[in-house]
């Protein structure tokens, strides 16, 4: 087979496609699933083992941290919630943060640890709604929020303060915040939204064990741009005291610049780790004092305060990070770093700083997450003294195709490519509604997603980010509910009753992006430089291909060539950014613990871990002919389809503007000739037209009903055009 790799692969139809999947031998390495059955006892003990590692005496420099890595859905949040509640109540109980992703769950994590009999809070972030929804938990939610970005005490500058002379300074809101009184319940565990782990201690919130629920090491990041312009020109802030100073340190900024520029290495500037230094202390001058902001100021004057002060932090925190970078860079000795890199953006040049921020909690840590990867966590800070690796098989037929890599720019740049991808949705709302009628989500990119609203006669211009969301989260369009990457697809069980997931394209970061995620997190590691990828001469950088392997459920060995980055430590990046992104979308179905075998399409051609694929078809094999979106669309919208040209195309005159344009297709295309054949043959078989109760009745009857021959064609077909009735179909 190896010499048909290169070999220009065909669809159906015949037409060229992308190169596509190859067959490989021997196959890879199989997951080590766990039985479902098992799955909680094994988890328990875990459980046990991880309180008494968290309870030794810490013994490394880093966060002591426990990591237990099980499938989105094996129960693992409610079981460590259960085995507190049994702590409990034994009077072996221990004051608990626990973090998950949003507060809705915080709430219903709550809820459920008061119904294990645990005394439990939510906690309610200051610009969250009280409970009643009468208006946010803190009057100065907007201010205080602003204040915690750049380090000023909340409690001291909006709450309540002692002045020098012994007065009593406090926020006309003090004595009926409900922020501040929900601090004065008891409760042994405090949820919290996952934000708040990067955050300073809650007043009231003192736990011995932090559990954190899902992934938080991208809060840890911090990547900031410096106008070269900027870092260049004077600092107006310094006094004159300061002239030799500022002197010397605008020298070395231009110098800095021209080094980056060059591609000259750092032991060629004249200048010392105390040097550098010396110039961020320098630049943290301009940070104006929160000193003068008291509780009792008007919020007008507070805001004044407040916004030179965050204006001049932003700037000044920027500036003093090159230097820091350098300082760093310098210490260690190193020839260049490669936490700072000069690029051109626009029409100006900019300094990217990559750093990471130190873990600001030190109590030990409990890691629940099933995409947890020890080496991104130890480069954060923690030190991992155990970890456990639980896989439940997906209660799943999955199908996912092998031809096309399904970009952002492909997507966003086709409209013919997502009305492909409209009418696979089509197919598979009819086909879940003919079958489980339990409903279909559709995963996506929130760009892709928003065009494809967009598409459908949505209109956003007017809106913010938040209520073009919302009402994408909340409305149906083609039938489908529809989810995008990222947070909004962490621990959320909103979904799990549907029937059918569909995953449009694949979360990818730009290259440099991805690399700036390594730079912060692994930058100036001595005698470990990361492998960056070169840009070519159109300034491009291009990650190479290397072989994936796919799971399959036959065994048969089947492997793609994808874009991967070459340094092993981005590509874990990649592989949390990615891979697991999807997986993380796809399990908002709870595969695990699923009441029946639901069904997964992955139109992209990236193996995902953990998800054993069924069947790997063609992208035009997977949306299938014209004739099929015709009988599709007929079914849909009159719940019939006429097993004649004539009504066929009436039936669907989106997809067939007349008979004739139907007959030209069928007469140039033979697979969906043989399709409408088969249509008419069974439409005649029912008296000329096919109803939508008939393919009810013909599904329920069907072994294989999440296949569209089955559900709509029954015995007549085997596989022409469609998905196969079983097995795989061989791109090869």
């Amino acid at each position: 087979m190896t010499e048909k790799r290169n070999e220009p692969a065909r669809d159906c139809l015949g037409r060229f496609c992308n190169a596509g999947a190859y067959r490989v031998s021997p196959a890879g390495q199989p997951t080590e699933f766990t039985r479902a059955a098992d799955a909680r006892q094994q988890l328990w003990s875990a459980l046990e083992q991880a309180d008494r590692v968290l309870k030794e005496p810490p013994e490394g420099k880093g966060v002591p941290g426990v990591v237990i890595r099980a499938s989105p859905g094996a129960g693992k949040s409610t079981l460590q919630r259960e085995f507190m509640a049994v702590r409990e109540a034994e009077g072996l109980g221990a004051r608990v943060a626990f973090h998950v992703p949003t507060l809705a769950l915080a709430e219903d994590a709550t809820q459920e640890a008061i119904g294990m009999g645990m005394s439990a809070q939510a906690i309610r972030g200051r610009s969250a709604l009280k409970p009643d929804g009468s208006g946010p938990m803190c009057a100065k939610a907007a201010l205080v929020e602003q204040a915690y970005r750049i380090g000023i005490s909340a409690r001291e500058h909006f709450c309540e303060s002692v002045s020098d002379d012994g007065t009593m300074r406090r926020c006309p809101h003090f004595e009926g915040c409900a922020y501040l009184a929900q601090f004065k319940q008891e409760a042994s565990c405090h949820f919290l939204a996952t934000a708040y782990f990067s955050l300073p201690k809650q007043p009231g919130v003192d736990p011995e064990l932090r559990v954190v629920d899902e992934t938080f090491w991208q809060n840890f990041l911090w990547i900031k741009d410096v106008d070269v312009v900027t870092f260049k020109s004077p600092r107006a802030f310094l006094e004159e005291s300061d002239a030799e100073g500022h002197l010397t340190l605008l020298k070395a900024a231009a110098e800095v610049v021209s080094m980056l520029g060059a591609g000259r290495s750092l032991p060629e500037l004249p200048y010392t780790a105390e040097d550098y230094a010396t110039f961020a202390e320098l630049e943290r001058k301009g940070q104006a004092p929160a000193s003068d902001i008291r509780p009792d100021d008007a919020p007008a004057a507070q805001k004044a305060k407040l916004t030179k002060a965050a204006g001049q932090h932003r700037q000044v925190s920027r500036l003093a990070a090159v230097w820091e970078v350098l300082q760093e860079a310098a210490e260690k000795k190193l020839a260049s770093t490669e936490r700072l890199r000069l690029f051109i953006q626009g029409q100006k040049e900019v300094l990217r700083v990559a750093r990471k921020r130190p873990l600001r909690h030190k109590e030990p840590l409990l890691i629940l997450d099933a995409d947890a990867d020890s080496e991104i966590l130890t480069g954060l800070g923690c030190d991992i003294r155990m970890e456990h690796h639980l896989t439940l098989r997906p209660n799943a037929h999955v199908v996912q195709i092998h031809d096309h890599h399904m970009s952002n720019t492909s997507l966003l740049g086709s409209k013919a490519l997502r009305e492909e991808c409209r009418r696979l949705i089509a197919k598979e709302v009819l086909r879940d509604r003919l079958t489980q009628n339990a409903g279909v989500l559709v995963g996506a990119p929130r760009s892709v997603v928003q065009r494809v609203f967009e598409d459908g006669g949505y209109d956003f211009s007017a809106m913010s980010d938040d209520e073009a969301s919302q009402i994408m989260l909340t409305t149906k369009l083609h039938g489908a509910d529809w989810l995008w990457f990222g947070g909004r697809a962490l621990g959320s069980n909103r979904y799990k009753d549907r029937g059918s997931v569909i995953v449009l394209g694949r979360q990818e970061l730009r290259v440099s992006d991805l690399e700036d995620l390594g730079r912060a997190l692994w930058g100036d590691t001595p005698g470990e430089p990361l492998t960056l990828v070169t840009p070519d001469l159109s300034g491009a950088q291009r990650l190479p291909l290397a072989e994936m392997p796919y799971e399959m459920v036959d065994g048969t060995g089947m492997a793609v060539r994808a874009p991967c980055h070459p340094d092993h430590r981005i590509r874990r990046l990649q592989l949390q950014t990615r891979e697991l992104a999807t997986r993380q979308l796809v399990e908002r179905l709870r595969l695990a613990h699923a009441p029946y075998r639901k069904r997964v399409i992955l139109a992209c051609n990236l193996p995902i871990p953990g998800l054993p694929v069924d069947e790997l078809v063609s992208w035009q094999d997977l949306v299938g002919c014209r004739v099929e979106a015709a009988i599709v669309t007929s079914l849909t919208d009159h719940g019939m389809v006429g097993g004649t040209q004539k009504r066929l195309a009436g039936g669907a005159p989106s997809i067939f503007n007349n008979s004739n344009a139907l007959s030209k297709y069928l007469s140039r295309n033979e697979g969906p000739s043989r399709r409408f054949e088969q249509l008419k043959k069974l439409a005649k078989s029912f008296g000329g037209s096919l109803k939508i109760k008939d393919c009810q009745r013909r599904a329920g009857q069907a072994e294989a009903h999440w296949s569209f021959d089955a559900v709509i064609f029954g015995g007549f077909a085997a596989h022409v055009g469609g998905l196969p009735l079983g097995g795989r179909s061989d791109p090869t």
